[in-house]
């Protein structure tokens, strides 16, 4: 049995190379956007026939029995606000699945692609698109789609842990494909311009917060921070940054408005990370040090970031009025109308379940003169029972309870 399955896994391997076309296709790239700024690329197809790893050009930017590519967004926010899917070439559209929760980062791999459409390509070829935004879907079996025709947008449904995009490509719905050439992979590739395999360093996004953060705080980004006082009790720089290899280091210097320094953290990395949340935090300095602090963010001993923020006397006035509340109507069907009270400058809104899970975030538009947020009940798939309504504002916080 042991022979057998290692020559499956032979056979599955030489497919990858030799079940091609004389002619590969040209695809245009399935995600809209410019690489390195709206995207990058984490994860290719594992090449390896083993328990190890190693992508199309010999590389660790894959994990063991990975199928496709993965095209990753920054987070949630950007998710939010939308970032098409493209068909890669002309096609009918064969399976469509859609309405499954879109905001997964625990990796369940029983979820699978959550989300996803199949196109089935003249040349025999199938490709499908997984992991995409709930009801973002905007074909349907047996439509034919042209190639770069936006198909859906990015989401992280199904088996997923940050919005991506999860491509795969099969020949004859049979044989696994990998789109790219490389020393380790096929000899070209099916791209008309090939994305770059990027493995520099790069700190994509960062900021700085009021508390120490869980990671599905930092993929749904902390408000940010430009001042502190007393009444915080941590001051934590955060980012998201890709690009590290095992054996690099990164420090963060924390420097009084005087200019020395407070406190040195440094981290050095057992392991090649594509995509990876930092943090380092300090507690809130004595009233004594106020003025302009600033941070240093160090890679390999050379600064790739410096930024400053003000430690400041509270102001009694950015305190919330006792009384102030969040108003919550229902308009009908399926809908709640969160009321902004006009005192508040709200930075977002979120809903959690009683047993604390957040469901969903609304960032707060500011040209919104009528302070209000739409919530429809049916889209975003709330079930009967208690929910928290968790307004979080430059002010402080309200908290209303609702039940649907």
């Amino acid at each position: 049995m042991i022979h057998l399955i290692k020559y499956i896994l032979i056979i599955s391997f030489l497919l990858k190379v030799l079940f091609l076309p004389a002619q590969a296709p040209v695809f245009v790239k399935p995600v809209q956007g410019v690489y390195g700024q709206d995207f990058i690329i984490v994860n290719y197809v594992d090449w390896d026939i083993g328990d190890s790893f190693f992508d199309h050009k010999c590389g660790t930017k894959t994990y063991d029995g990975h199928q496709g590519t993965d095209f990753v967004i920054s987070g949630f926010p950007q998710m939010d606000d939308g970032v098409d899917i493209l068909a890669v070439d002309s096609g009918v559209v064969v399976f469509v699945h859609d309405g499954e929760f879109d905001r997964n980062t625990d990796g369940n791999p029983d979820l699978g692609l959550g989300n996803y459409v199949a196109i089935k390509h003249p040349d025999k070829h199938f490709s499908y698109y997984g992991h995409q935004k709930k009801y973002s879907i905007v074909v349907s079996v047996g439509d034919t789609v042209v190639q770069g025709q936006v198909i859906g947008q990015v989401g992280s449904s199904g088996n997923s842990t940050d919005p991506h995009l999860h491509f795969e490509l099969w020949y004859d719905s049979l044989f696994l494909v990998d789109p790219f050439a490389g020393s380790c992979g096929n000899n070209y590739s099916f791209w008309i311009d090939s994305l770059p395999y990027d493995t520099s360093f790069n700190v994509w996004d960062s900021g700085l917060c009021d508390y120490v953060p869980p990671i599905d705080s930092l993929r749904e980004r902390p408000v940010p921070r430009t001042s502190f006082n007393k009444q915080d009790s941590v001051i934590t720089f955060w980012n998201l940054q890709y690009g590290i290899k095992a054996g690099d280091s990164t420090r963060i210097e924390w420097l009084t408005p005087n200019g020395n320094l407070w406190f040195e953290y440094s981290l050095t990395y057992q392991k090649d990370w594509w995509y990876y949340y930092y943090y380092s935090y300090i507690f809130t300095p004595p009233d004594i040090l106020l003025g302009e602090w600033t941070y240093n963010y160090y890679y390999n001993d050379s600064l790739v970031l410096s930024g400053h923020f003000l430690l400041e006397l509270p102001l009694a006035e950015t305190e919330i009025e006792q009384g102030t509340e969040l108003l919550v109507r229902y308009p009908g069907n399926g809908i709640i109308a969160l009321e902004i009270p006009e005192t508040l400058a709200a930075a977002y809104v979120e809903v959690y379940d009683l047993s604390g899970k957040r469901l969903l975030k609304r960032t707060f538009n500011k040209n919104n003169k009528k302070k209000r947020i739409l919530l429809d009940v049916y889209s975003e798939n709330l079930q009967h029972g208690l929910y928290l309504i968790v307004l979080k504002s430059s002010k402080g916080v309200l908290v209303h309870k609702i039940i649907l």
